[in-house]
């Protein structure tokens, strides 16, 4: 799946996914443009491009990038990325996926017949319910050896320029582009929009070498759920955005990193604590957000310190973190998500009052002693929801 990704939404995950599954492939392969002969006006560096796209298909198994024609210097065409993909995969059979306007190009392609005999077309429709083999245009190509087939896909119709404007308005649009994507656009101020929170765009190389891809993709998410509610509860959304990006900047290190950092920094903390990698990447994570990131903001840090078990006396703030962590798009692992994420738009107490009585339960059903922050914590809570 070629395209300039500019930026890459939701549609094209769609497509890639219904291609997948209909035609039972292996592997969907992004290819985003470098220099694309066709694409020039408000087109993006191609580097902020492949990283959209490259953050897009992490969640994703069958879904791979590729720097093909990023890679390459000076213009490519189809049928050199083609003859490229044919040497490296030698044995695979291609398909080509494209929307409904690209189809009716196909032919003024360059070397449309060397095109044709390396590739199947999976066409996803945009304007019409459907396409009789009848059309001139297909029955040209069909002369010509094309191999065309339609996908199931309800037609509709995204334009990349419109999210482009929106963006540059102020509007991330949450239906047509993913969290990670919507994150990465606000650090680095792509599309007009102001580089947010401040720092964001200076630590985001860092992180992105600390963490896995999966673990960064989920820092972005927290970041992007962590701003949303901030908004809502008329909170520091800079700040509570930051706190979430770096919320674990610590959780790939190795457990014997964490405690040597621990002892240095002189962390209080006990036993049970210093040797579990889920608690002591909290408090060894703030250590490493002040000395490695340059955060020196108190609540920040804080935050990103208890975010894991929360602590009695939290405020807004740190539930905002803990409940973003514990809430964003790509976590389906408790059953009560949907009651949660409701409740933590209205009432940051009740969402963290119910969040801490599902780890209650689970550590309950793991035949595992609670920790006592968490009891602590949910007391204090219980106490304090009106």
């Amino acid at each position: 799946m070629g395209g300039s990704f500019n930026p890459i939404h939701r549609r094209h995950l769609q497509i890639a996914m219904s291609a997948l599954e209909e035609m039972k492939l292996s592997r969907v392969l992004f290819i985003p443009n470098g220099n694309p002969p066709h694409k020039h006006k408000e087109l993006l560096d191609a580097a902020h491009r492949y990283e959209m796209t490259r953050l897009a298909v992490i969640p994703y198994d069958q879904f791979a990038i590729s720097d093909l024609e990023m890679a390459r210097e000076g213009i490519m065409y189809a049928v050199d990325t083609l003859k490229l993909l044919r040497k490296k995969y030698s044995s695979a059979e291609f398909y080509y996926i494209i929307g409904e306007d690209t189809l009716f190009d196909l032919e003024h392609w360059v070397q449309p017949l060397e095109v044709f005999k390396m590739c199947t077309f999976l066409v996803c429709l945009r304007e019409h319910q459907s396409l009789s083999d009848d059309h001139p245009a297909l029955k040209r190509m069909y002369s010509k050896g094309a191999n065309v087939r339609f996908l199931s896909l309800a037609p509709f119709d995204i334009s990349a320029s419109d999210i482009r404007r929106q963006i540059s308005q102020g509007v991330m649009n949450d239906a047509l582009l993913t969290p990670e994507v919507c994150e990465y656009i606000r650090i680095m101020g792509l599309y007009g929009g102001s580089r947010t929170p401040e720092g964001a765009a200076d630590a985001y190389p860092m992180l992105k070498e600390d963490l896995s891809d999966d673990r960064l993709v989920h820092s972005l998410a927290v970041a992007h759920t962590a701003a949303k509610l901030a908004q809502i509860h008329s909170l520091d959304v800079p700040a509570c955005e930051l706190a979430g990006l770096l919320h674990d900047c610590a959780k790939c290190m190795g457990i014997k990193s964490m405690q040597r950092i621990a002892r240095d920094a002189k962390l209080s903390l006990t036993e049970t604590e210093f040797r579990a990698t889920g608690l002591l990447h909290g408090p060894v994570g703030a250590v490493v957000a002040e000395k490695k990131y340059g955060i020196h903001r108190q609540d920040i840090l804080n935050a990103i310190a208890y975010h894991t078990t929360g602590f009695a006396g939290m405020s807004p703030f740190d539930m905002v973190i803990f409940l973003a962590d514990k809430i964003e798009p790509y976590r389906d692992d408790i059953p009560e998500l949907a009651e949660i994420r409701a409740l933590a738009a209205q009432n940051l107490y009740k969402a963290t009052c119910r969040m801490l009585l599902c780890s209650k339960e689970y550590v309950a059903q793991t035949k595992r002693p609670l920790h006592p922050a968490t009891e602590q914590t949910l007391q204090w809570v219980q106490e304090h929801m009106q």
